[in-house]
């Protein structure tokens, strides 16, 4: 098997209030992820949405503190406004801020029946895979999920809850408006999901979503 991989995205936003109040830096942005980020590999068998929502929310806020904007603190109501959708996507194998499931068919429906209070609110959303094949070429057996890259012959390693946040966050501040919702000054509120589809192609494929809010 060689085929090229490309990671697709979309993305909605809601702006109803804009200020331009600015923030300054919030001391080093260099900081680290514990061990366990770094080590534990993504396993659609078992996902931690807790160590998920930490990973993505520290590569954002290093983005946001990189520009001297104030950090995004983790909210238990946008967590839980992403859950539904990062679940139906990947059971339904679609990327999209709309969806067929009742009650739940916008950002608005899933906000509101997460009880989330907002003036401005945003919603970024991924696919991407359990094996971070980093949009390259691979090659190898795929029955068994033992993947190799085309252009060295290196196995292709699952992503850790580390580096799948990491790339997430990069894709995103790599269109025009994802980085929109990352960069967003107005934002305060920060919550990531994701569900992970069995893909018997790809053995996972990961679905994403991160709401945001003031």
């Amino acid at each position: 098997m060689a085929r090229s991989l490309v990671t697709l995205m979309a993305i909605c936003a809601l702006g109803l209030i804009w200020t331009t109040a600015a923030f300054a830096s919030q001391g080093s942005c260099n900081t680290q992820l514990t061990h366990i980020a770094n080590s534990r590999a993504v396993s659609a068998e078992t996902l931690d949405q807790s160590l998920f929502n930490v990973a993505v929310l520290h590569y954002v806020n290093i983005e946001r503190c990189n520009r001297g904007l104030a950090p995004l603190r983790s909210d238990n109501n946008l967590i839980r406004a992403t859950s539904q959708h990062s679940r139906h996507m990947a059971s339904n194998a679609y990327v999209s801020h709309k969806s067929q499931q009742s009650g739940y068919r916008n950002l608005q429906d899933r906000l509101s029946k997460a009880r989330v209070n907002y003036r401005v609110a945003g919603e970024n959303v991924i696919k991407s895979f359990v094996f971070a094949f980093n949009r390259q070429a691979v090659g190898g057996d795929r029955a068994n999920c033992r993947f190799s890259y085309a252009s060295n012959g290196n196995p292709v390693p699952r992503h850790t809850y580390d580096s799948l946040a990491k790339d997430l966050v990069a894709l995103w501040m790599a269109s025009t408006t994802h980085r929109k919702n990352i960069l967003h000054r107005d934002y305060r509120r920060a919550g990531a999901t994701f569900g992970v589809n069995a893909d018997p192609n790809y053995c996972g494929t990961v679905y994403a979503a991160q709401n945001f809010a003031n």
